[in-house]
């Protein structure tokens, strides 16, 4: 998982955290950056809060945290997804956590890989919950509507919140990632979703869960030509959250949801990749998971990076923050459950 990003996140960091600090919405709120800390097991852990002026006001909003791959910091992962530019528009805040331990955390990666960080409580998991419930005790986000969403590494620490803490998020994406429980036999070749089955990874994710199952609705973006996550694990991931979600729902893993796509959109767009939209949904027709399989990307974030050493696509299309934010919205944490997953818009 080799990412383009040099020293040039550290001149990016500086430049954007003072324009952010800067800008005002319409209303005359300015947007602000704020860094919080947390201290773990493994050391100092940071996130950079980003609080667009529309946020602010006597409405509760949502939260969406965007959690970095390998090689990468909170500072390139903010100005690579441009999740900011979503959320000032449609006024929610976005966290971008980090780690400060580089020696407990190799390549600058989340230990996704440790079995013994798969959990509750423990390791990095624990952390970004912290991290994520700092952000609760400080603005006024609704706990109905938190998010995470994580490229690579973080895609992987990804699938371990949605397991240890699905009383936290409301929904998860995965970008270029695998489901919960896989590790290092997700990467770089065909043949751990093989040999580690989706039925194995499922009932281990729902063991996680514990007390505090409940179906959780998951969006998984998948380059076809990324050699690092293969596609095969993308779609190790699917097929583990949707038995995850069947085990949560009946106790068997293929029912009541179905494990193919009730519907697939392919888009082709005047610029950028041409794509397909897996959509699977309840009995009742709502949508409760989907895939992004994208043609000819390899191991990016999906969209226009504004510049070509970041580790970002240099096409218009898809847009990973606003499929990911179309899709997490239709979502509350209380209302994720039979007989319609989705919440009234």
């Amino acid at each position: 998982m080799k990412f383009r990003i040099g020293l040039l996140w550290l001149a990016i960091a500086a430049s954007c955290l003072s324009a952010c600090d800067r800008e005002s919405d319409e209303a005359g709120v300015a947007d602000e950056t704020v860094e919080i800390h947390h201290s773990g097991e493994l050391g100092r852990y940071r996130g950079l809060v980003y609080i667009p002026g529309s946020s602010v006001g006597e409405s509760s909003v949502p939260l969406v945290v965007v959690i970095h791959g390998a090689n990468m910091s909170a500072e390139v992962q903010r100005e690579v997804t441009r999740f900011d530019l979503v959320a000032k528009r449609e006024g929610f805040i976005v966290m971008y956590p980090d780690h400060e331990n580089d020696a407990l955390h190799p390549l600058q990666s989340w230990r996704f890989y440790n079995p013994t960080e798969m959990q509750r409580g423990a390791g990095d998991a624990e952390a970004l919950a912290a991290l994520t419930r700092k952000v609760l005790d400080g603005w006024n986000v609704d706990p109905e509507r938190v998010y995470a969403i994580g490229l690579s590494a973080g895609g992987f620490m990804t699938s371990i919140l949605g397991a240890a803490y699905p009383d936290l998020f409301a929904a998860i994406g995965l970008v270029e990632a695998g489901g919960y429980g896989i590790g290092l036999l997700g990467i770089a070749q065909p043949v751990g979703p093989l040999v580690l089955r989706p039925e194995i990874t499922a009932r281990s994710a729902r063991q996680a869960m514990g007390p505090r199952a409940r179906i959780l609705p998951v969006i998984n973006f998948q380059g076809q030509q990324d050699l690092a996550v293969r596609p095969e694990t993308g779609a190790h991931a699917v097929q583990q959250w949707l038995m995850t979600n069947n085990l949560v729902a009946s106790g068997t893993l293929r029912q009541p949801f179905q494990l193919t796509p009730a519907e697939s959109i392919g888009i082709v767009p005047e610029r950028g990749y041409p794509y397909q939209i897996d959509i699977y949904r309840d009995p009742e027709g709502c949508r409760m998971a989907e895939q992004v399989r994208i043609e000819g990307m390899g191991h990016f974030w999906p969209g226009e990076a504004s510049d070509p050493g970041l580790a970002g696509v240099l096409s218009p299309s898809p847009n990973g923050a606003e499929l990911a934010w179309s899709f997490f919205k239709r979502y509350r944490k209380s209302d994720t459950s039979l007989p319609c997953v989705e919440s009234a818009l």
